[in-house]
């Protein structure tokens, strides 16, 4: 098993969103939602995969109407999730790379992640057997540490596996096609690109970086900020739940509690109105009565304007 080296990948996304997720699951349970109706459209962004003969092709996109409990009317856009192709990478890169190249923007954002994998992979058999030896040696992995050598062997040599034909200039690009879809408006790669942040030295606390580490891990939060607001703009949920995190934890933006509340609230309400969970009414009930009541209307407020946003909304999951 791997240890996280960097704080900074923890505070852009994982922990802050993991962390409201569980308080929010043990905190509260659904309630009922409001009558929705559904409707099937196609997705303006991913090309329709092949229909099996004699079955029709599932949805790819589905848009709901309801009404929120703050009384604003929103289609609640459902996604499919967006994946690699089945089966090894290196052939899901050979077929993926033609359509990528050509401009298809879901199938940039397909091969980013495939690449992904293969980042730290080695291309050949000679950088293989020096890995494997340096696991065993020094317990540890590409500045990561390794807590059971066997079982980080047995990964790398699958993935060398699975990677196996795909070139090195290839596989540290996988950023170009995550930030090409990304800025073509895919919502998917605007919340995934800053997870996939490029091989790099990282310290774990910025206190203790040095300057030239300190400056690349503030350009890469100031990324993340940038394409998990247009996400939110486009009327994401899951940057909704990331900013709400972000402002409720206060590592990535400052700590806000109007902005907090205002993005749970949000999305409390959308959670219900989607037959989701989690809820967040008892988190939310709990920042009423530390809020002052002035803060408490702006939060209000703010969550109106936020539901009002003309994309809302967007459940990718």
């Amino acid at each position: 098993m791997r240890r996280g080296r960097a704080l900074l990948l923890l505070g852009l996304l994982t922990l802050a969103v993991v962390l409201w997720w569980l308080i929010a699951e043990r905190a509260s349970a659904p309630v009922p939602a409001p009558p929705i109706v559904a409707e099937s459209t196609p997705a303006a962004a991913e090309a329709a995969e092949p229909a099996k003969a004699a079955v029709p092709a599932a949805p790819r996109q589905t848009v709901e109407k309801a009404v929120v409990e703050s009384g604003i009317p929103v289609r609640l856009v459902r996604r499919v999730r967006i994946k690699p192709p089945a089966g090894r990478l290196a052939d899901g890169y050979a077929a993926l790379l033609p359509e990528a190249m050509s401009g298809n923007r879901v199938s940039q954002y397909r091969l980013g992640l495939l690449l992904y994998e293969c980042r730290e992979v080695p291309v050949d058999q000679a950088g293989l057997d020096r890995d494997v030896e340096a696991i065993h040696q020094t317990r540890r992995r590409s500045g990561w540490e390794v807590s059971a050598p066997k079982a980080e062997e047995a990964t790398l040599r699958h993935l060398y596996a699975q990677c196996d034909g795909i070139p090195q200039d290839a596989r540290t690009g996988f950023r170009d096609w995550l930030k090409q879809a990304a800025d073509a408006g895919v919502i998917e790669a605007q919340i995934n690109l800053p997870l996939k942040i490029p091989p790099d030295d990282y310290c774990q606390f910025l206190a203790e970086c040095s300057p030239e580490q300190r400056a690349k891990q503030e350009a890469l939060q100031a990324e993340a900020i940038d394409y998990v607001g247009r996400a939110r703009e486009a009327g994401s949920v899951a940057a909704l739940w990331t900013f709400a995190a972000w402002y409720a934890e206060g590592e990535v933006l400052p700590q806000n509690d109007i902005e907090a509340y205002a993005h749970f609230r949000a999305l409390d309400q959308i959670n219900a109105a989607a037959k989701q969970t989690p809820r967040f009414d008892k988190l939310l009930a709990g920042m009423r009565q530390r809020l002052r009541p002035v803060d408490v209307d702006a939060g209000e407020a703010r969550s109106r304007e936020l539901l009002s946003n003309p994309n809302c909304c967007v459940i990718t999951p």
